[in-house]
């Protein structure tokens, strides 16, 4: 299928449109669900050229995909599930941005025990209660810190999720830049507080 980056408050395209090759197999992700628009909209709001990007829960690598066509200097695509770690390498090639992808099979976990990388942009388009669990074991801690702090994108949130996401994001000592909705769906970019 073909996707793009698109104006979620008009459902049309925010031209330039970057076009997006996706073949999404048995993996989540083809850019027509409104968690994954939402998505889009945020990274190309809030992603800096050369950012180093991490996109936990890939599913087919479309927001991978879309970090790296916007100038994302690395990305590390992964995902519990080795369909989605398939799927995101078959779709980064597509797309001529392998080269710019990591993509590997992992959980957070996995990155907080191997790596020791903070990220300047870290996109989690799950569901809510993930979030929370995964919030509460430190991905914000995964941001990196100093003049210019990183930014985590979550989404999957359902508009009565959105207060819970939004008070552990406080906890994690995170704050609220910018909110957007489609329907019941909602996603936040937040940065810390510091």
């Amino acid at each position: 299928a073909d996707s793009y980056i698109d104006d979620p408050a008009t459902g049309r395209p925010d031209y330039p449109a970057i076009r997006l090759l996706m073949d999404p197999g048995m993996a989540f992700g083809t850019g027509t669900h409104p968690t994954t628009q939402l998505c889009l909209a945020l990274i190309e709001a809030h992603l800096n050229p050369d950012d180093a990007v991490l996109d936990l829960g890939c599913g087919s690598g479309i927001l991978s995909i879309a970090a790296a066509k916007l100038g994302a200097k690395s990305v590390l695509a992964v995902d519990i599930d080795s369909e989605a770690i398939r799927a995101t390498k078959e779709n980064a090639n597509f797309n001529g941005v392998a080269a710019s992808i990591e993509s590997c099979p992992g959980s957070l976990a996995n990155i907080q025990q191997t790596s020791h990388q903070t990220f300047n942009l870290a996109i989690a388009n799950i569901i809510a209660p993930v979030i929370l669990r995964l919030l509460g074991e430190g991905l914000g801690q995964t941001l990196a810190q100093g003049e210019t702090p990183g930014i985590l994108i979550v989404s999957g949130i359902l508009a009565e999720q959105a207060s819970d996401v939004n008070t552990a994001l406080n906890q994690s000592d995170l704050t609220v830049i910018d909110q957007r909705q489609i329907g019941d769906w909602v996603a936040m970019a937040a940065t810390s507080k510091k």
